[in-house]
């Protein structure tokens, strides 16, 4: 029972380190977006974000790259202009 509970224990800690990682590759892959956005004189807005995102699916050919901007897409699209301050 105990070497039951440390499997699911380390399961959890492994699960959350993952979930960590890919978030904070997540914000940075926003970070670049943003830079980019304000490099052309832009206002950073969820429009502007949001049409970045979409013009770096249309061009992408890495499937897991894809993915992971359509995940922030996801994302962003679900936040409300209060929710998400940058």
């Amino acid at each position: 029972m105990r070497e039951n509970t440390f499997q699911t224990e380390a399961d959890r800690l492994i699960s959350d380190y993952l979930n960590t990682e890919n978030q904070m590759n997540d914000i940075t892959m926003l970070g670049h977006i943003v830079d980019e956005i304000i490099q052309y004189g832009d206002a950073v807005t969820n429009k502007a974000i949001i049409s970045k995102l979409l013009h770096r699916i249309d061009t992408e050919t890495d499937p897991i790259i894809l993915d992971r901007y359509r995940t922030l897409l996801e994302q962003i699209v679900h936040k409300t202009q209060d929710d998400f301050v940058i």
